[in-house]
């Protein structure tokens, strides 16, 4: 009898440890789509995928990429809640001016008006000093710290290079006619103002030691730090100079390169051309292609947009017509390395160069990892979703969508 009560008891427990197990069997679905709500509705971790490596490239892609297109770098774990981010509301009340910082670091992400919260003006530093544009509609230049280290008197301003920067005056400064209405300046950091040529009509920033101008005729020319004019205004367009000291101009012929004396490296030729980069510059003739120093296309004018060389590789830009040639055209961008071959195959809507062995390309469709629902659901042609490639084209991880 002792044996037989011992067995009804084990028979016992065995059926409930097995309806136990039934019991969470049946609740695994559950828990597991209830961990999976948060993904389905606005999507999982885009750093899914990405491996140690891959992340420390991406970390530094995206550090460069924000340098070369003038994005302020925000602090690290950037908001991503509202009491994540702490106004300074007494931080220049007389223009109602606010610095906006994380609760974590006083690093300043952007300056807002307090009448205006949730209009950000962003404020990006070059050589410790931002341009601002105050509620009365006039530019200045403040520090890191909010205050103005040049007053806001300006009706347009060009960021600091090398100490100095080019404004163009908005009202009268009394009498004085270096401060006339609409003159351009050359300014340091203290604010002291040096009138530039009377016949200047335009200034753009500078840009390795120069900056374009344009005359009241049209014609464009480059100034120096001093303000004094280094290449007279002879062209009919002008932009910036670039890193190896050459600037692409035009001329009624076309299109060349310059040096910083004003003479032409490469002859006006071209329907367009850019700046070398790795040796080889985009130039246009028809379509566009690449010449080297001495002005030869080395791979043939043959598409309809390219980007510049880095890493060996550079985008293009392949159209198609879908409903016939008298219809709109739809544009993909792929890479081609030095000869003009394909190296990746144009399928995406959007591409940005290649650095530390990867690009960040845009494209409509979706991943599945990081949106699960767009295994059932069309893509929403209204978003960017980011992809991070390696040279051979292949996904290494996304970059969530935009």
């Amino acid at each position: 009898m002792h044996r037989a009560m011992l067995r009804g008891v084990h028979r016992r427990r065995a059926n409930s440890s097995r309806q136990r197990g039934m019991d969470t069997c049946r609740l695994a679905p559950f828990v597991v789509l209830l961990l999976l709500i948060p993904c389905l509705m606005i999507g999982c971790d885009p750093k899914v995928g990405m491996n140690p490596a891959t992340q420390e490239a991406v970390r530094k892609y995206e550090k460069w990429l924000g340098e070369k297109l003038h994005v302020p770098q925000r602090a690290e774990g950037a908001p991503k809640r509202p009491q994540d981010v702490v106004f300074d509301t007494n931080l220049a009340p007389e223009l109602g001016l606010s610095k906006v910082h994380l609760r974590s670091t006083p690093e300043v992400i952007s300056y807002v008006y307090a009448h205006q919260i949730n209009r950000l003006i962003t404020a990006a530093f070059f050589d410790g000093l931002a341009a601002v544009l105050v509620p009365v509609g006039r530019w200045g230049y403040i520090e890191e710290s909010g205050r103005f280290a040049v007053a806001p008197i300006f009706r347009r301003a060009n960021d600091f290079d090398g100490g100095v920067a080019t404004a163009q005056i908005r009202s009268a400064g009394g009498d004085s006619e270096p401060l006339r209405d609409g003159a351009w300046v050359l300014l340091d950091k203290s604010g002291s103002m040096k009138a530039l040529d009377p016949s200047i009509a335009s200034v753009r920033g500078f840009s390795n030691g120069l900056a374009e101008f344009s005359t009241g005729d049209g014609r464009s020319g480059y100034i120096d730090q001093v303000g004094a004019i280094r290449i007279p205004a002879t062209f009919v367009r002008a932009r910036p100079f670039c890193a190896d000291d050459k600037a692409a101009v035009k001329t009624a012929s076309g299109w060349g390169l310059i040096d910083r004396r004003g003479g032409f490296v490469v002859r006006p030729d071209y329907e367009d051309i850019r700046c070398f980069s790795e040796g080889l510059a985009a130039a246009k003739k028809g379509k566009w292609g690449f010449i080297d120093p001495a002005g030869t296309f080395v791979v043939p004018p043959q598409f309809y947009g390219v980007g510049d060389f880095s890493e060996e590789l550079a985008s293009f830009e392949n159209r198609t017509w879908p409903q016939g040639p008298d219809f709109a055209y739809v544009s993909a961008y792929g890479f081609i390395d030095r000869t003009g071959s394909v190296a990746v195959a144009p399928r995406f809507i959007w591409t940005h160069s290649f650095k530390f062995g990867i690009a960040k390309v845009g494209t409509t469709e979706i991943d599945w990892r990081i949106y699960p629902l767009s295994f059932f659901l069309p893509a929403d042609p209204h978003y960017t979703y980011w992809r991070y490639i390696d040279r051979r084209g292949t996904v290494v991880a996304s970059a969530g969508r935009h």
